[in-house]
């Protein structure tokens, strides 16, 4: 049996999951895959494990269809920041996953600041050998920004930032499905990671060497109006 194989909607947790992982249980393999139709085909039993974040439900209709794809294709489901979704919404995720017939998949609820090590894995599910991928998901291109602090480079302010990327995805209707990055904004004295997924955008604090950065992926990327909105921030 090859590693475990592990998918999600960007933005739902894989690589901090797979980092835990590893931590707990060197010895086994875990890769990461963004997409179900980029998993390698196998012939022999693999666990594919399909990671979402518990604190928010797809509300779109072209999220909720690529997160059922992979689904199909999983052999578990893992919800990340299971401790802070409340109980209203772990009865929306049960109703939503009954209407998906995969209420029957194993579950596994990982808590943010939980180890893994005394998680019994090995019979959390049953590896299968998967069926050939019949769907096509959504792609996506980047736009990386960079910001030289150590050279000067001013903050950024983060609420017109935010309102900025925003109103591409809600007003203009383009599909922004990950925002990542750390910068120094005007709000804060601590440097902000930024964390963007379909559903919602979140913020805390972080740490930085002086090299800022932040990246855009989007199925079509407005290119002179992201470039507009970031500089529109730094003034």
């Amino acid at each position: 049996m090859s590693g475990i194989r592990l998918v999600g909607l960007p933005g739902s947790g894989k690589s901090r999951f797979k980092a835990a992982f590893e931590l707990a249980f060197p010895q086994v393999a875990m890769a990461e895959y963004a997409t179900a139709s980029s998993l390698p085909l196998v012939s022999q039993p693999v666990r594919t494990w399909c990671l979402v974040d518990a604190r928010y439900l797809p509300e779109d209709e072209r999220s909720q269809a690529w997160l059922k794809n992979l689904l199909q294709v999983s052999t578990g489901l893992i919800f990340s920041f299971a401790d802070q979704a409340d109980l209203t919404l772990w009865s929306q995720w049960q109703a939503w996953l009954n209407n998906q017939n995969v209420a029957s998949l194993p579950r596994y609820r990982w808590l943010s600041a939980a180890s893994l090590s005394q998680w019994h894995w090995e019979a959390f599910d049953q590896p299968v050998t998967p069926a050939a991928i019949g769907f096509h998901e959504p792609k996506w291109v980047a736009r990386d920004y960079r910001f030289d602090y150590a050279a000067g480079e001013a903050p950024l302010c983060l609420e017109a930032l935010l309102f900025g990327l925003d109103s591409l995805r809600q007003n203009l209707g383009y599909s922004i499905w990950r925002v990542k990055g750390v910068v120094r904004t005007r709000e804060y004295q601590n440097p902000v990671a930024i964390e963007g997924q379909p559903m919602a955008w979140d913020t805390y604090a972080d740490e930085l060497d002086g090299i800022g950065f932040l990246s855009v992926y989007a199925e079509t990327l407005p290119e002179e109006w992201l470039d507009e909105i970031v500089q529109a921030s730094l003034l």
